[in-house]
């Protein structure tokens, strides 16, 4: 049984880690044991514990640390403290879940993959629209069936209402760039583009990434009233369509529909996002059934591309 402990208690983490573990927990008791939750409220801590079925709760990070034994911890705290406070943990050696983007931007997220080469500490970066049910299908479709004939053209919309942040295209746009990069492989080049939206300061976005496979086109739309995201990759004689927000998925090969997948009704938000795939696949990665994925270089990729469309012209990606 793999013992998972939790650092923050905020409401990105009792939004969707939180429900994940608990999900995982419930649906087999013997996978995973929840031994403790640190936050410096101790009283968010009391009640996350309480919410998910963690046994104790501490408001010191060390103290946590020497009095538990914990095989894997996820640290999902602001992203303006993440990079301090991953430089603590790889050190530390135990499997280790990193909060998304990992640091304020690329250079931050650098330094924390320098860290974790040094180490060698095991870890995954919270990328989880690569964990996304109808996601992870697509892939496993194109890999069993389309292996000799790979996408050549992506294209990724990110739809959304009233998201006038000045990290948008970054902070949240890298879940985009990520999940195309998932499928397109790494990318080589991009080629940026911002129109001014109504808002000051906010951009209809637009990116043409050139990958080791073909062409992902990504667009971010954050003010145009309305909630979506999708995802289509194009092969020879094929087409990949996911919808994450719906989680569905249909593919046509040879203009036959061969899926035409839908998740089943009451599936919980954490399941639907990917966020329980995403635990789980860090539970697995523990017990040596699979590895551990994105890591901090994979991520560095994702932000070095979400930053390179955000400042717009032509760049080369180099990790």
């Amino acid at each position: 049984m793999v013992k998972i402990a939790v650092l923050g208690a905020g409401s990105h983490n009792r939004a969707f880690h939180g429900p994940a573990l608990k999900y995982i927990k419930q649906d087999n008791p013997d996978a995973v044991e929840l031994v403790a939750v640190c936050d410096i409220d101790e009283e968010k801590a009391r009640r996350y514990a309480e919410d998910f079925g963690f046994a104790a709760v501490y408001t010191d990070l060390d103290r946590m640390l020497a009095e538990e034994e914990i095989d894997g911890l996820a640290a999902i705290t602001p992203v303006p403290l993440t990079e301090e406070i991953a430089t603590k943990l790889l050190p530390v050696g135990i499997p280790l879940v990193i909060e998304k983007p990992a640091g304020v931007d690329a250079a931050a997220n650098r330094r924390l993959a320098q860290v974790a080469r040094e180490t060698g500490t095991p870890h995954m970066v919270s990328l989880n629209r690569r964990f996304g049910p109808a996601m992870v299908k697509a892939r496993e479709w194109i890999a069993t069936n389309a292996a000799d004939r790979p996408p050549k053209l992506g294209i990724a919309r990110m739809l959304r209402h009233n998201r006038t942040e000045d990290s948008f295209r970054t902070s949240t746009g890298i879940h985009l760039v990520d999940a195309t990069l998932s499928v397109m492989g790494r990318p080589l080049s991009v080629r940026g583009g911002n129109d001014p939206a109504e808002h000051e300061g906010v951009f209809y976005t637009r990116g043409e990434i050139g990958t080791e496979l073909g062409t992902a086109c990504c667009f971010l739309l954050p003010t145009v009233g309305v909630l979506q995201e999708s995802y289509e990759f194009y092969g020879r004689d094929y087409s990949v369509q996911v919808d994450d927000m719906a989680c569905s998925l249909r593919i046509f090969d040879d203009k036959e529909m061969v899926v035409d997948w839908q998740a089943p009704e009451g599936m919980p938000p954490a399941w639907l996002n990917g966020t329980v795939g995403e635990m789980q696949a860090f539970i697995d990665a523990i017990e040596g059934r699979g590895p551990f994925w994105p890591t901090l270089d994979d991520s560095l990729l994702s932000i070095l591309t979400a930053e390179a469309i955000a400042a717009g012209g032509d760049s080369t990606i180099s990790g």
